[in-house]
């Protein structure tokens, strides 16, 4: 089922199907529906149902702290109502992200990647706080673009209300320009990376961060868990990809760029800290747009053959490892509200 409403998606991406109507809005709608009418799907959505129920009734529950989140729960009194709500302003965040930075001929590209890696639409609908901060941070970035702080640590502040680990977002306001990318920092940024993998510094600064925050993470710092070996193999393929090109992105491009170069660098990060992750959700989501960008700046066609066929193997790969790994098997069962 689930692989089906992905194929139909995507079928409505596609750009000769688009050059006459608008047909992507069918993806956007077949998705939509998908996100709205699911029951029961994702390893935390009973976790939420069970949080809305004691919210609703003034209990004290998991996340009742972010305060926004908690006012949210309980302006809607019905659970299912939330749930369609979430996804819609969901959709509409990835859609605006998608409209304002990609051309026309490009949606299907960043659909596609937006689909086919399970971490992250998959995720996105399980991890229902860092969802609703990770949408106000995709505006904010928007604004950060502009060169606009006070909305920006507006939509910040709106996305900390719904995840308390989204206040680590807004120094980045100072990082996001549109400063060229060129050799000289492409080095500078291996040569740090090198450093956090292979020498004590990391660790340090992860254990001065987590006296700043709460309890639960240094509950899950101290399960020593870590990313395996060829995972993070793997994941350097897209840490090179976007180095090696972000020299040639232009304007807002760059500033995209970093983002997803922060992703990159903390997914490999996690094979000392798995937890990291967590943070890299905010940031994993913005390399649907660079990808693209990187590719239609790839001037040689076997290069971009090639560089495409390697890059959609992999998630392709991901994505199969996924649905046969059993931590994740409450995403291979769907089932809607009206059949639960």
């Amino acid at each position: 089922m689930v692989h089906i409403v992905f194929l139909s998606a995507l079928f409505f991406t596609i750009p000769e199907l688009n050059k006459k109507y608008p047909f992507r809005f069918f993806a956007l709608a077949i998705l939509y529906m998908f996100m709205a009418l699911r029951y029961d799907y994702g390893n935390d959505y009973m976790s939420y149902f069970n949080i809305h129920s004691s919210l609703s009734s003034g209990l004290n529950a998991y996340g009742g702290n972010d305060q926004l989140f908690r006012l949210l729960n309980l302006a809607i009194p019905n659970f299912f109502l939330l749930i369609a709500l979430v996804s819609l302003f969901y959709l509409i965040a990835i859609w605006h992200l998608i409209k304002s930075n990609l051309k026309v001929n490009q949606y299907w590209f960043a659909f596609l990647l937006l689909l086919v890696n399970p971490y992250l639409f998959l995720i996105h609908l399980s991890a229902l706080r860092q969802t609703l901060a990770l949408c106000f941070f995709m505006f904010a970035i928007n604004y950060a673009v502009k060169r606009r702080l006070i909305p920006y640590v507006i939509f910040v502040l709106l996305a900390t209300g719904m995840h308390a680990s989204a206040l680590i977002l807004l120094p980045l306001y100072f990082l996001l320009t549109e400063k060229p990318f060129d050799k000289k920092y492409a080095f500078a940024t291996m040569f740090v990376l090198i450093l956090l993998l292979f020498t004590p510094i990391f660790d340090i600064i992860v254990h001065q961060l987590l006296e700043y925050l709460p309890n639960n993470y240094q509950f899950y710092y101290n399960q020593n868990l870590q990313n395996s070996l060829r995972a993070t193999i793997i994941s350097s393929f897209y840490l090179f990809l976007i180095v090696f090109n972000l020299g040639n992105l232009r304007g807002k491009e760059i500033i995209y760029g970093k983002l997803s170069l922060i992703a990159v660098i903390i997914t490999l990060l996690a094979i000392k800290i798995s937890m990291i992750t967590r943070v890299g959700m905010y940031f994993d989501l913005f390399l649907i747009i660079t990808i693209p960008q990187i590719f239609s700046r790839i001037e040689n066609k076997v290069n971009k053959q090639v560089l495409f066929a390697m890059l959609i193997s992999i998630y392709l790969l991901r994505y199969y490892a996924f649905f046969t790994n059993p931590i994740w098997e409450s995403f291979r069962e769907y089932q809607t509200i009206s059949g639960k």
